[in-house]
């Protein structure tokens, strides 16, 4: 009988042991799942979208075509530039929520760029601009022409 209880010790340790393996497997499955959809997002370029940062160091608004009055603009010059780990591609523009359009413009990781956009602004009216990029990200800000022509 001395034998038997020195098996039930024995019995104890070797269910814990398979426990703590099936909670290591259990938690290393977790882990890989995770790490294989974070793989798939970032070849997919969503991941990516997380280094992108694009400034938008000025706007210019213009009198380009010579519209005859001092409080109407008929084009807007965007600098940006990109201040990411990624080269960017700016795929939508959209004034005061609605779509802007032009050509896709790429820029370079350190790269700025001149962006001219012919569209009618007036005087003293504040526009929210949003520059959106192929992996999503968005970028944007509120400009008020100003009352004097440029």
């Amino acid at each position: 009988m001395r034998r038997l209880s020195r098996n039930r010790k024995a019995v104890s340790s070797v269910i814990g042991t398979i426990l703590m393996i099936l909670v290591v497997v259990v938690g290393m499955s977790m882990a890989f799942g995770y790490f294989v959809n974070f793989v798939k997002d970032y070849q997919a370029g969503r991941g990516a979208s997380v280094m992108e940062l694009v400034s938008i160091e000025d706007v210019w608004f213009k009198n380009v075509n010579g519209a005859g009055n001092s409080t109407i603009y008929d084009t807007v010059e965007m600098w940006l530039y990109n201040c990411g780990k990624v080269d960017v591609k700016v795929s939508t523009l959209y004034k005061d929520g609605q779509s802007v359009g032009f050509n896709s413009i790429e820029i370079p990781v350190g790269g700025h760029v001149n962006m001219a956009i012919n569209m009618i602004t007036y005087a003293g009216v504040t526009y929210h601009f949003k520059l959106v990029t192929e992996r999503g990200s968005a970028f944007e800000g509120d400009y008020t022409p100003p009352t004097t022509l440029n």
